[in-house]
């Protein structure tokens, strides 16, 4: 490197961890024996087995790193800017662990093994630092992680029995199944051994005997109630009043011996709060109370009581079993909710069938309920974040119908635009047949016939919206955005403020009409004292929306393009055959050939869509830095307005997403099965 590149990449290699706590001379040696370099997507840095003969700094783009297993490759790590690879090598001289893959174009800055090594000989202090970096590199990989405590969850349900144990049972098999982690169901209900008895265990509680005798300041006795399940889950039956009088002075310890060596804990108890049970709620986590639409009086005491032990509001999920509550049925404030799909007959399949699993069978919506919920309590929510596209939206359902095929799951979803109507559809609970379909409708004459008959006094827009929101409504009806299946906000701009307005509250027709109203095409729609217009203008893709909405893992879809990317007739000439393309008339060839040159520039319109799409795209690129998967499809063959293309935009993004599934996957424990306890070989709810 020059002097003058050194200094413009001082500030940049300071931030990498591997080089952080050098002093600004070292940082200034190593800096200039390093070269550039760039290698195209699909290319290998380096493959598992190689002598070491360099390290690099990632500058951009993004890689992966892949190690073979008995002839099959697995993902260890995506890694991005400001990533190091390969300095191990350089200092054990061990051939290289891994392979190195690019999945973007990226760049690098490479330091040759024999450049590393003069810099080492003649900066001893470099040496010492890496040295000491490394080695603690070295102990976190050959020894556990100190990890999070043991998270402890109650689970209070205000049900009639057979319901609470089919929730209860369900939730901590379903925790297993989508954390991979070490979970124990304790069953403190006054029938403890229910729960265990229905997963065909022993229902076997300790007896007087057991209890006069136990020591609950013991390990050991705590070691003593476990039974475990095939699926790995842990359960331990114990009815809370046996905690009570002598064994109540112990009651924290048994709490932490519960904690020790695993990862969640569900502690599940009687709506009826007594002492032992108010102990624990205070103690846990995570409060959930479980409630339904029936016996609104033991909701409401159940409700009370548990506010009354818990005044911290963000610690208690109120689950509701059934259709989505009024605001009038909640008793407490500030409460988070989450709405299980519960046929009133749940409980009367459990006790005719006898069987968990039975029980749910035929109940889909229910079961993938209840693995949202686990996905919750487990912190790997899967957002998604569709952004601004017009036409080219289309490829949303395309992604969602990969997504689905693969399982998938999307927990939480965001929208700007089309990816508002998109989002919202996924949100109710929509079939991607039935928007598949709807979307091959739209064709020109579909547009005309809707259209036409919106045009209105071009003042505030060409359309006036109306016919748009009447399609949306023919969706939606009056539903809000708490009666949706999945958690869900959509962006508008204010266009007289040009202010951010996220909405997550009210009619969802009215939100996503808001959302999609394209200024100068659409009227701005006036919603809650403000006129909202598409909330391209301010965020195209609401990455940070779906973040806000609870997803802890984040997936954002720009179709943003470059305004000198988008060729409205490049599509056309793609998709038609040779003789086609010759004879078709080029109406833009006529134009230039028969108008003078001043009327042959961009016309007002043309020129504030493109002023639009620049706009878009920059803000978009600083948008999807935060999302852990960010999909850009190349869309340029499409023109945003060609929404008669709907099925070859509909594959084209089938593909791309089926390019990010392995990427997306690798970021969920039941895929990648990297949790702390292997997966199960026959998981009770999924074949």
């Amino acid at each position: 490197m020059t002097p003058e590149e050194i200094s413009a990449w001082e500030p940049f290699l300071k931030t990498v961890p591997l080089l952080a706590g050098l002093s600004s001379a070292d940082v200034a040696r190593v800096a200039a024996r390093m070269q550039a370099l760039s290698l195209p997507k699909g290319a290998t840095l380096y493959s598992q087995g190689e002598e070491p003969n360099a390290f690099y700094i990632i500058t951009s783009g993004q890689v992966r790193v892949v190690r073979g297993t008995e002839g099959t490759q697995v993902v260890d790590a995506f890694l991005g800017r400001g990533e190091t690879l390969g300095e191990g090598g350089l200092l054990t001289n061990e051939p290289r662990n891994n392979t190195v893959r690019l999945d973007t174009t990226s760049e690098f800055l490479m330091l040759r093994r024999q450049d590393f090594e003069e810099v080492l000989r003649e900066n001893p202090s470099i040496l010492l630092h890496l040295s000491r970096i490394l080695a603690q590199r070295l102990v976190r990989a050959q020894s556990p992680a100190p990890g999070a405590p043991a998270q402890l969850v109650t689970l209070t349900a205000a049900l009639p029995r057979p319901d609470r144990i089919l929730l209860g049972v369900h939730l901590a098999l379903q925790l297993v199944s989508q954390t991979r982690r070490r979970i124990c169901l304790v069953d403190l209900h006054p029938d403890a051994g229910a729960m265990a008895q229905t997963l065909g265990l022993k229902n076997s509680p300790p007896s007087s005997e057991d209890l006069a005798a136990a020591h609950p300041r013991d390990p050991s006795w705590v070691k003593s109630l476990c039974q475990q399940h095939p699926s790995g889950l842990e359960i331990i039956s114990l009815p809370a009043s046996s905690l009570a009088g002598r064994l109540y002075s112990g009651l924290y310890h048994f709490l932490n011996f519960l904690r020790e060596d695993r990862d969640i804990v569900v502690v599940c108890l009687d709506d009826a709060l007594g002492e032992v049970e108010r102990s624990i709620i205070a103690e846990a986590d995570r409060v959930l109370l479980a409630v339904g639409s029936a016996a609104p009086e033991r909701r409401r005491q159940a409700e009370a009581a548990v506010g009354a032990a818990v005044p911290e509001t963000g610690k208690v999920l109120l689950v509701w079993l059934g259709e989505p509550p009024s605001s009038a049925d909640i008793l407490v404030a500030g409460w988070e909710r989450a709405v299980l799909p519960w046929p009133e007959d749940m409980g009367e399949r459990l006790q005719r069938t006898a069987s968990p699993y039975e029980a749910m069978e035929g109940r889909p919506r229910t079961l993938r309920s209840i693995e949202r919920l686990a996905r919750r309590l487990g912190a790997i929510r899967v957002g998604l974040a569709l952004g601004a596209g017009a036409a080219l939206g289309h490829s949303f359902i395309g992604m969602l119908k990969v997504f689905a095929r693969e399982h998938i799951p999307i927990d939480v979803v965001a929208g700007t635009s089309v990816g508002a109507l998109i989002g919202g559809w996924l949100a109710l609970g929509m079939e991607l047949e039935e928007m598949e379909a709807v979307a091959r409708r739209m064709d020109k004459t579909w547009l005309y016939t809707n259209l036409l008959w919106d045009v209105t006094v071009p003042r505030a827009g060409i359309f006036s919206g109306e016919t748009l929101l009447r399609f949306l409504r023919q969706f939606f009806g009056d539903k809000e955005f708490a009666q949706l299946e999945l958690p869900f906000a959509c962006v508008a701009a204010d266009i007289e403020t040009g202010e951010e307005v996220v909405l997550r509250e009210g009619r969802v027709a009215e939100a996503v009409r808001a959302s999609c109203g394209l200024p100068m095409i659409f009227e701005p729609l006036r919603l809650n004292d403000r006129y909202l217009v598409d909330g391209g203008l301010v965020d195209p893709v609401p990455t940070r929306v779906a973040a806000e909405l609870g997803a802890d893992l984040l997936v954002a879809v720009n179709l943003t393009l470059p305004a000198g990317a988008r060729n409205p007739r490049r599509g056309k000439k793609t998709q038609a055959g040779l003789l086609e393309a010759s004879l078709e008339l080029d109406f833009e060839r006529l134009r230039e050939l028969a108008l003078p040159v001043a009327l042959q520039a961009p016309s007002m319109l043309q020129a504030f869509i493109q002023t639009l799409h620049t706009m878009e795209y920059e803000i978009a690129r600083s948008r999807v830095e935060f999302a852990h998967v960010a999909i850009q499809p190349n869309l340029s063959a499409f023109n945003w307005t060609e929404t008669h293309r709907a099925a070859e935009i509909i594959r084209a993004g089938e593909r791309v997403a089926e390019h990010y599934v392995p990427q997306i996957k690798a970021l969920l424990p039941f895929f990648t099965q990297l949790g702390k306890v292997p997966r199960p070989p026959a998981s009770p709810l999924r074949p």
